[in-house]
């Protein structure tokens, strides 16, 4: 898991890159009657505003709000296997209540088709996040942090030869 800052905001960018992309074109091809080109290109269109979105309400709203609930659920001698299935159960959820929302406005859905479709639509946005989330985003972004962990292990044992090389 991310052990500063910056790996913090890169695994966040991930998740929600992964995300958004895929449950945009999930969303917008069942919206526009199927999987197609035009779908396509409207995911593209819609993806960079959804991800602006979607990464200040993880980061600044839904985050806190997690973070609260793992220290609630999840104590340190738990595994990291259910440290990770807290983590996404708890995010999806209240990612997925949220983005149902913010999808249908994006969207041009009104207030009340929002709503009067909204327990049709929310437990699909669930189900197909939470798997995306677990079967893909966050093993492809833990990947990618592991990835920059080892970098950064590496680089910061180097450091120290080449600045032993530069005073000689």
């Amino acid at each position: 898991m991310p052990a500063n800052k910056k790996e913090n905001i890169v695994f966040g960018i991930c998740m929600c890159f992964i995300m958004v992309f895929f449950m945009g074109l999930l969303n917008i091809s069942i919206h526009l009657g199927g999987f197609n080109l035009n779908s396509i290109k409207t995911t593209f269109v819609a993806f960079p505003i959804t991800l602006i979105i979607a990464y200040i309400l993880e980061t600044f709203v839904v985050g806190k709000i997690n973070h609260i609930l793992l220290e609630k659920f999840v104590k340190e001698t738990d595994s990291k296997n259910s440290f990770i299935l807290f983590n996404c159960f708890f995010i999806v959820t209240m990612m997925s209540l949220i983005m149902t929302i913010i999808g249908g406005l994006l969207g041009g859905d009104n207030l009340q088709t929002i709503f009067t479709e909204f327990f049709v639509r929310w437990p699909r946005n669930f189900c197909a996040a939470f798997f995306l989330n677990i079967l893909i985003a966050g093993p492809v972004s833990r990947f990618i942090l592991r990835l920059m962990q080892q970098h950064n292990k590496e680089e910061s044992k180097e450091t120290p030869k080449e600045e032993l090389k530069e005073t000689i």
